[in-house]
This record gives C-alpha cells, structure tokens and sequence, in this order.
C-alpha cells in the first residue's frame, strides 16, 4: 500500500519528469507510469481547451 505522502513524491517526479527511484515498487512503478501518461493527456486536452495553467494534484489527506 502507498501512502498518500508516497503518491505525492510519485506525482512530483511523474509531472516534473524526474526519474523514480530504483528501489521503487512494483506498486509505485506502475503509479508512476500512469502518472506520466495522465499527466501528458491532461496537460493536452487543457492546451485544447485554452486552459493554460493546469495543475494535476492529490490532496493531502492524514494516514492512519
């Protein structure tokens, strides 16, 4: 299970392009990649929209 910190870390380096670290999951592998692809798909449909400053974000949440 990856908590809701991990999954920002993942988002940070998916959107900023960063590579993921090689001790990573196989969890977190396929986060990533699913990160970089939703993030390349939003940042395309929002230049369609004339959307110009898009942001992809998972809101913080408390882990128990």
């Amino acid at each position: 299970m990856i908590t809701n910190k991990r999954y920002q870390t993942l988002l940070m380096l998916a959107t900023t392009g960063k590579p993921l670290n090689k001790d990573a999951t196989e969890e977190e592998k396929k986060f990533y990649e699913e990160c970089k692809y939703d993030y390349k798909v939003m940042k395309e449909t929002a230049k369609k929209h004339g959307i110009k400053n898009s942001i992809m974000e998972i809101p913080f949440e408390v882990d128990f």
